[in-house]
């Protein structure tokens, strides 16, 4: 059974995300390795809007090449859901990579730091999708099923 997302369906994903992604850029300011670097963090209101509109970019570029390939591949079609979600985590990792560069990189974050605010960052996004999904799914005009 096809569905999707409408207009209204991607607005209440992209929220679920920005409330994500700004409470994860707040618990990234309190963190030691943001405070000892004696200088005021970002606003985690700015954070999260730039983290938001980096995927919003990156996801519907990657979203839209993948399911445009899948009609293309017995074997992409049989298994589009694992194997978009498992093509995520390399992305994610960029995406969270450049995010931490754009705002982060003046605390001088070590490897290990930047492995954990990454890491944790791809869980989060992660956990974010099935927010999410659920929420374009139950919410008023959010989703298209035939």
């Amino acid at each position: 059974m096809p569905c999707g997302p409408t207009e209204l369906g991607f607005v209440y994903f992209a929220a679920v995300k920005l409330a994500g992604y700004t409470g994860y850029s707040a618990l990234l300011n309190r963190s030691k390795a943001v405070t000892r670097a004696g200088c005021a963090p970002p606003s985690m209101w700015k954070a999260g809007l730039v983290r938001t509109g980096i995927g919003v970019v990156v996801g519907v570029a990657v979203g839209l090449g993948f399911w445009k390939l899948a009609p293309h591949s017995q074997f992409i079609e049989n298994n589009a859901a694992p194997l978009f979600f498992a093509g995520l985590v390399p992305v994610r990792i960029a995406e969270w990579s450049f995010f931490l560069w754009l705002l982060y990189r003046r605390y001088q974050l070590t490897k290990a730091e930047d492995f954990k605010f990454t890491a944790g960052g791809i869980v989060v996004s992660f956990l974010l999708d099935v927010i999410g999904v659920y929420a374009f799914f139950v919410l008023p005009g959010g989703a298209w099923i035939c």
